[in-house]
């Protein structure tokens, strides 16, 4: 699965080292707020319409729900009972106008599910229809791959065991989705992330691969169906475990920014036209730091170039300062953030409305909490 870190002290030869751009008082000392009971993976959105950015949790056996109160401060948490909740992602399926939630449910060494719960629109859900899906699942992602105005979801699980399979549900608009096409990868998977990759304005897929240290890119052919991926090396082997897209130039192009456990926050730049260059890795330069295990993309110093904050397992998180070219400066340490807790997830949302200055999120899933953390600026 892959929250299921790997921690390694590793020094890192092919490292790049740039300049920090800007002090590490970016950010408040954390806030903590209950959050379930083991919550791993966490997402944003507004669930009960009501402006604020509000979290969602896969945690122990639920789901958990706070509602921000747009002042950095959560109400308390609205419990959804779901068996074995490992992944989740948001998005509105029936066309409601609420967001609901796609929940990959793992199954251990047997078969997992993709369960789908309706918004209501007040942060409550209810349970509209379970899919099946293969063993260790763990992986999800929502976007309209086949162009028809309804969201559709890219679920990963490892099919047979040994395998990742990644499956794409076509979407029918009412909440409910078709019999899944099926891409087998042949490694296990980490997550994934969709986004036009090579500008024809279809979303594409990046999945990372954690047993071959790499990241493979399926293009979209518009259809809601994919050509064969290829893969791009994403550092040391074993290590890729997370992946975002984001336009990092600011030229059009979406880049990836990927969490590797092993060694530090790698960046691939796209040519233009789906495809990547080398991979450029970037650590950080206080002592005791840790791989990440999860990243966020987000302009945190509101210059207009987009930044990167990461979590590792059992250490504080730190984040990256873009130039706005691809490039970023050694990672800068969030002091006393988490307590030295860590995380297998993180977030980035607007926590106090209308400041537009991005917050972060942690989950510590040892702690039953999530570590709120306010931009300064």
């Amino acid at each position: 699965m892959a929250h299921i870190g790997r921690i390694s002290l590793l020094a890192f030869a092919a490292v790049a080292i740039v300049t920090p751009f800007a002090s590490a008082g970016q950010f408040k000392k954390a806030a903590y707020s209950r959050a379930g009971v083991q919550p791993s993976q966490v997402v944003t959105g507004d669930f009960n319409n009501d402006g604020n950015t509000d979290l969602a949790f896969a945690d122990f056996d639920q789901l958990v729900v706070l509602l921000g109160n747009g002042n950095g401060t959560f109400q308390k948490p609205l419990i959804i009972r779901e068996p074995n909740p490992v992944a989740l992602a948001a998005g509105d399926f029936n066309g409601d106008g609420n967001l609901d939630l796609a929940v990959i449910e793992s199954g251990g060494s047997g078969s997992g599910a993709l369960a789908i719960f309706l918004g209501e629109g007040n942060g409550k859900f209810h349970l509209n229809a379970t899919y099946p899906i293969g063993a260790h699942a763990g992986v999800v992602t929502v976007a309209d791959f086949n162009g028809d105005g309804k969201l559709d979801v890219a679920a990963g699980d490892e099919g047979d065991g040994s395998t990742g399979v990644v499956r794409i549900f076509l979407g029918t608009g009412k909440g409910t989705f078709r019999k899944p096409t099926i891409y087998r990868v042949g490694a296990w998977l980490g997550l994934m992330a969709a986004g036009d990759l090579n500008g024809d304005h279809r979303p594409d897929l990046a999945v990372t691969l954690t047993g071959s240290g790499s990241v493979a890119v399926f293009l979209n052919d518009g259809t809601g169906h994919f050509q064969k991926p290829v893969n791009y090396r994403a550092g040391d082997c074993c290590g890729p475990v997370d992946v975002k897209i984001a336009d990092l130039r600011n030229n059009g192009d979406q880049d990836l920014v990927i969490a590797n456990d092993n060694a530090g926050m790698v960046v691939l730049l796209n040519k233009g036209d789906g495809t990547f260059g080398k991979p450029t890795i970037y650590t950080p330069s206080f002592q005791n730091w840790q791989p990440p295990e999860a990243c966020t993309v987000a302009d945190f110093n509101l210059d207009g170039k987009l930044d990167v904050a990461c979590a590792p397992a059992g250490n504080d998180a730190y984040f990256f300062y873009g130039n706005g070219k691809g490039q970023f400066g050694s990672g800068i340490e969030i002091k006393s953030a988490i307590d030295h807790q860590g995380g297998f997830s993180i977030a980035s949302g607007d926590f106090i409305t209308g400041d537009q200055a991005p917050d972060l999120a942690i989950p510590i899933e040892l702690k039953g909490k999530v570590a709120i953390m306010i931009n300064t600026k």
